[in-house]
């Protein structure tokens, strides 16, 4: 059986990533145009090392959030926080009955409230057909609001739908920066394998160097 804990990998038409709370299942695409690249053919998952195998122990201490009553109180009074938290916890039965339907319903509560983590959880539900039927755009819509506001789990999403061209027009140069800053999120495991790859198989020299300015731009706009 696979770990809920998985490296950023992407195969043909495969994408699976680790995430904060949600069991990650692989979600097969619909199949691109002939003549259309399909990137990332041979991506294999990197070596474990101690600065991955501390950011997996991180996802398995969130992984393990448990509903409480004093969160229900709160997310039904209308806080963004709780709501996203009782979301994580019916995603994956902790401390309640798993129920992707309850699930949805507070996360779309604190996404409809723009809270990052709730709008986070829809794109990786419409990402991979997780309660909802699969939907790219709806997965592309969610995904950049919350991977503005420094949303993990939503920047790895919004950069394999760049990749694939997949509710987005295809850009490596997006894909590259967005999977980048993903890579150094302490909410994700890392995907600097992925990332080489893309870039010697995919890329210029010149895509990545403009991919990277536009990850150092991100970061410097996020500290002001």
């Amino acid at each position: 059986m696979m770990s809920r804990l998985r490296w950023l990998l992407l195969r043909p038409g495969v994408a699976v990533w680790p995430l904060f709370g949600i069991l990650a299942c692989s979600q097969e695409a619909p199949p691109r145009d002939a003549g259309a690249p399909t990137p990332a053919d041979d991506v294999q998952a990197p070596q474990v090392d101690a600065e991955e195998t501390r950011r997996q122990e991180l996802l398995a201490r969130q992984a393990q959030q448990v509903a409480t009553e004093e969160d229900r109180l709160r997310a039904e009074q209308g806080d963004a926080d709780a709501q996203a938290a009782m979301a994580v916890a019916y995603f994956n039965g902790r401390g309640v009955d798993l129920d992707h339907e309850e699930a949805l319903r507070w996360a779309r509560l604190a996404a409809d409230q723009g809270n990052p983590r709730g709008q986070g959880l829809l794109a990786v539900a419409y990402f991979q057909g997780q309660g909802v039927e699969l939907d790219y755009d709806e997965a592309a819509r969610w995904a950049e609001l919350a991977a503005e506001q420094d949303n993990g789990s939503a920047q790895v999403v919004l950069g394999t739908l760049y990749m694939n061209g997949y509710g987005v027009e295809q850009d490596f140069v997006a894909a590259y920066a967005w999977l980048t800053i993903a890579a150094s999120n302490d909410s994700v495991a890392g995907g600097q394998t992925m990332l080489e790859h893309l870039a010697d198989r995919w890329m210029t020299a010149e895509q990545v160097a403009e991919a990277e300015v536009r990850v150092r731009d991100w970061i410097r706009d996020r500290r002001r």
